[in-house]
């Protein structure tokens, strides 16, 4: 699941340009907490050269829409917002931790926030605006722009 996941996210990529730092072949997400590396925790290894780096932020709201737009990724991909991105894949609560593979400002601010953040959970992945993430500040370290 994890890796159909990952292998849609870089079909993504290609249509707006996600991945400008990565090398060729190369994952790279974003963790708040704990950056570790090897293939048991914080650094998942599949085919050569695919590498994950762990980002997990978590949101201080509940029912938080992870969105997509599955008519047009690169229309959602190149300015992330409410109607960009209509399909809801899922939600995020309080609690739920999650990897975030890069950030950039959409054409909708929520709360005073610009940034949107491109989410992976088990089991969905999509936009959510930034402002929901439990971080102080509205650019997240260390991770990546889109």
């Amino acid at each position: 699941m994890r890796r159909t996941i990952l292998a849609g996210l870089m079909a993504s990529a290609a249509l707006f340009a996600m991945a400008p730092s990565a090398g060729a072949g190369q994952l790279e997400t974003a963790s708040a907490t704990t950056v570790t590396s090897g293939p048991q925790a914080g650094s998942a290894r599949g085919n050569e050269g695919d590498v994950s780096i762990k980002r997990n932020f978590g949101t201080w709201a509940t029912n938080v829409n992870v969105r997509h737009n599955d008519a047009s990724l690169t229309t959602c991909g190149m300015s992330p917002s409410t109607t960009n991105c209509p399909n809801i894949r899922g939600q995020v609560n309080r609690g739920d931790s999650f990897e975030v593979w890069c950030q950039k400002i959409g054409s909708q601010t929520v709360g005073g926030n610009p940034y949107w953040v491109y989410i992976i959970t088990p089991n969905f992945d999509g936009w959510m605006a930034s402002y929901y993430i439990d971080y102080p500040d509205n650019v997240l370290p260390d991770t990546r722009f889109c």
